[in-house]
């Protein structure tokens, strides 16, 4: 099948939307110009997949209806397979509180954004978890068998897709609490023991002596947990195809 240039032209649109918010390939390190590049690429191996267009639109304002209704579609795909990213950058803030780090911030040069040095370590340890389990492949492969479940032009924004957007939304709270549970229980046991101390020892400063351990217990119970954020990071990843091809699902059902 040939290459149509009104199918050409639609999928580089939901292509590059889809590219603006994807991880890893939405950080500024990735110059624009390779991202329009990979749009292009994307609509060329896709469009020639694609039945023929026959739709033509009466005028400009219907192509500028098509072109943002494709873009839209590209960016809520994006959106849910970034969510791993959030719940990283939630669990990393809630465990910088807890050890007393949320004051020293750093700059992450894959986002651009200020992030705390738990967040950060998160956010590398999942994007190295992402490109190791070839999931950024997988993700392309799943956006190619989106146009199955929304054709071009076939998007109706639904309560249904409201309602599992605001469930992926939750789902960040929840995983990243899971998260840093572990460095939670342990904030709030040393502030407990050193509440005590407090109590029995009155010339003590027990809320100014706690700092120091608990960045140590914290940095301790870190380390050692690891392996149990890496299972919910890993859980995520798995999940993330089947849930942009659920969106696409209510973006296209009729």
């Amino acid at each position: 099948m040939g290459l149509d240039l009104n199918n050409w032209m639609m999928v580089f649109v939901r292509a590059s939307g889809f590219l603006i918010v994807l991880p890893i390939f939405s950080t500024p390190n990735v110059p624009p110009q390779i991202r329009i590049a990979l749009g292009a690429l994307l609509a060329t191996l896709i469009t020639p997949l694609l039945p023929p267009w026959s739709y033509a639109p009466p005028s400009l304002a219907a192509w500028f209806v098509l072109f943002a209704r494709e873009a839209i579609a590209g960016l809520i795909l994006g959106f849910v397979t970034r969510m791993v990213f959030y719940v990283t950058d939630f669990a990393g803030r809630i465990i910088a509180n807890e050890m007393g780090l949320s004051v020293a911030q750093l700059l992450n040069p894959l986002s651009g954004d200020q992030m705390q040095a738990p967040g950060l370590i998160l956010f590398y340890f999942a994007a190295i978890m992402m490109l190791s389990l070839d999931m950024h492949h997988w993700l392309l492969i799943g956006f190619q068998q989106t146009y199955d479940l929304m054709p071009i032009g076939q998007q109706h924004l639904r309560e249904a897709l409201l309602t599992n957007i605001v469930d992926h939304t939750r789902r960040i709270f929840v995983v990243g609490v899971q998260m840093a549970a572990p460095l939670m229980a342990t904030s709030f046991i040393i502030m407990i023991i050193f509440a005590f101390l407090g109590r029995a020892v009155p010339q003590m400063s027990a809320f100014s002596e706690s700092f120091g351990i608990r960045i140590l217990a914290g940095l301790a119970v870190f380390g050692l947990t690891m392996e149990i954020m890496a299972q919910h990071i890993l859980n995520y990843l798995h999940r993330l195809p089947e849930d942009m091809m659920r969106v696409a699902q209510y973006l296209g059902a009729s």
